[in-house]
């Protein structure tokens, strides 16, 4: 039997994906709000995703690797797993697929996933990711050119603050 509830939300992510891949520009990054979201005065979550992109080039500069660039499919990737976070926080989807199973498109041969839950600001999650050696290595994986970067904020879940980088050589 079909759940209705779980088809309707796999054609919402469509239209959304849709029409990130419809209205972003080469380099602009994404961020997600929920309509129960409430921001506080000193959140500004349009930069949070830019931010995170310059911190996590300026880490690669460090190791002699090429600056990342946004693709539009990887923030559409990023969009529906940070989604997902907040019902299973893993690197398994809720429905038990691997999370390259959200990856639009097939092109490409490398892909990665860094997630993480609850910091606040860009620069904590990038901290807490070059702490972690296997987020360290994809952020400084020479293999990797694109990336597509989505913070995402859910008030009424375990940790809050989401964040998802997904990256592609």
């Amino acid at each position: 039997m079909i759940d209705v509830k779980k088809l309707l939300s796999i054609v919402a992510i469509i239209f959304l994906v849709a029409a990130v891949n419809a209205t972003a520009s080469a380099q602009k990054v994404f961020v997600m709000q929920t309509s129960t979201a409430r921001w506080t005065k000193d959140v500004n979550p349009e930069k949070f995703a830019s931010e995170v992109l310059r911190l996590t080039n300026a880490e690669r500069a460090k190791v002699g690797a090429q600056p990342l660039k946004i693709s539009k499919d990887l923030t559409a990737s990023a969009l529906i797993r940070a989604m997902e976070l907040p019902q299973k926080f893993s690197h398994t989807r809720p429905n038990g697929y691997k999370f390259d199973s959200a990856f639009v498109t097939g092109r490409g041969h490398v892909i990665g996933e860094n997630l993480a839950g609850g910091q606040t600001s860009p620069k904590q999650v990038v901290q807490a990711w070059m702490d972690s050696p296997g987020h360290r290595k994809n952020m400084l994986s020479k293999n990797y050119s694109e990336i597509g970067i989505v913070y995402y904020y859910q008030p009424n879940s375990k940790y809050k603050h989401y964040w998802v980088q997904h990256f592609r050589g």
